[in-house]
């Protein structure tokens, strides 16, 4: 990197914003200019990153909300994209003088090589997504591309759900991302991550890089924490001693619904516990049915913070974080927290970070659980420098 050099970020929502934060915060402090353009209707004036960001010389942000990262399925969205058609992006970058361009993880491009027919070529310059138009931009200028992953995936193994199984069955056994080997660098945050990929995928491992995560680094943790906003939780009762995060898990991570549901009930009807409920980011594969949430509010008054709630600010509210395989456990990890992994939730087939290296209370049954939310002090997991 060079003062010289300037970046541009493509980012289409909270979760790239989460993990892309920390890269471009590095970026700024090695004299590098900096353009996030955020491909959809994310409110990016609420973002307590991205404010930080601003505060910060050579950082531009850009919002174009009618580059709705759903307009796939959104008609009306999907006839607004020829207003950045390869064209416009093409001069776009011209104009910004850009050195570099980055991804969240996705498909890659296909050569000109693959263009069949005029109408594949008029589909390709003016109706493919914003993020594509931007990768062949970059392709015809000569601009580099660097693919960084959107997570630092915990499993040690591929989760062979029905969704994969099903893109299995239709690519000859493989997972189909051949294209992405037309990024410069696809990066991945940890070498085990990489080779399951590798192992299951038609990705060639040409381009394939692992520089580890920038989001989980300590050093960003703890400028991460100082800038979240506190949460919004209600006060204690007089019985409440602390307060439990629990994350709703992806379904189709081969999570047994009912015995999470049962979990769930069980730890609202504990008198001591401030119980505190999540779903992901991408709410709708965790989300709660109406009648899981009357089930679990009948037992006790669990708590549900708006879907906007960062996931920061409840994890520094909270002494208990409970999440079955998700990397936003390592937050909890970084700050000292008790985090329990209900691994009991989760099929045996899927083997994650914490079955090598510790670092968890992994709990075997509903009961480990509260039992361990009952003593006073709570249980310590100590951490070892492996893991770290």
């Amino acid at each position: 990197m060079s003062a010289s050099d300037k970046f541009v970020f493509f980012l289409r929502g909270p979760a790239d914003v989460d993990q892309m934060t920390p890269v471009i915060w590095q970026c700024l402090k090695n004299d590098v200019e900096v353009l996030a353009v955020i491909a959809s209707e994310y409110p990016i004036d609420s973002d307590f990153r991205l404010a930080f960001l601003t505060t910060l010389n050579g950082f531009q942000v850009r919002a174009m909300p009618q580059l709705n990262a759903d307009a796939a399925t959104n008609r009306s969205l999907r006839a607004l994209r020829p207003l950045w058609c390869y064209y416009r992006v093409r001069r776009m970058l011209q104009k910004e003088a850009a050195s570099l361009c980055v991804f969240e993880w996705g498909d890659g491009i296909w050569p000109n090589s693959k263009i069949s027919s005029p109408t594949a070529f008029i589909r390709r310059r003016f109706f493919a997504e914003f993020v594509l138009q931007a990768q062949y931009a970059c392709a015809s200028l000569g601009i580099p591309t660097v693919s960084l992953p959107h997570g630092h995936s915990t499993k040690l193994t591929l989760i062979r759900s029905t969704s994969v199984l099903g893109v299995l069955d239709a690519n000859t056994r493989k997972l189909p991302f051949s294209n992405r080997s037309s990024f410069a660098k696809y990066v991945f945050a940890a070498q085990y991550h990489r080779d399951v990929i590798v192992e299951n995928s038609d990705i060639s491992p040409a381009n394939i890089e692992v520089w580890g995560s920038a989001r989980f680094s300590p050093e960003w943790t703890r400028i991460l924490y100082e800038i979240s906003p506190p949460a919004d939780l209600p006060k204690h009762t007089a019985q409440q001693t602390c307060t439990v995060l629990f994350f709703v898990p992806k379904w189709r991570n081969l999570i047994d619904r009912p015995m999470t549901i049962k979990l769930l009930i069980a730890l609202a009807a504990v008198p001591t516990i401030q119980l505190v409920i999540k779903g992901h980011i991408r709410g709708s594969e965790s989300h709660l049915t109406e009648t899981e949430i009357a089930a679990i509010t009948a037992g006790g008054p669990a708590v549900f913070p708006n879907h906007s709630a960062p996931s920061t600010s409840l994890i520094a509210a909270a002494d208990v974080l409970i999440d079955a395989d998700s990397s936003i456990a390592f937050d909890a990890i970084n700050l000292g927290k008790l985090y329990i992994r209900p691994r009991y939730l989760q099929q045996d087939s899927v083997k994650t970070v914490f079955d090598r290296y510790g670092a968890a209370l992994q709990a075997d049954s509903q009961d480990q659980i509260i039992g361990a939310l009952s003593r006073v002090p709570l249980p310590v997991i100590e951490v070892s420098d492996e893991f770290r």
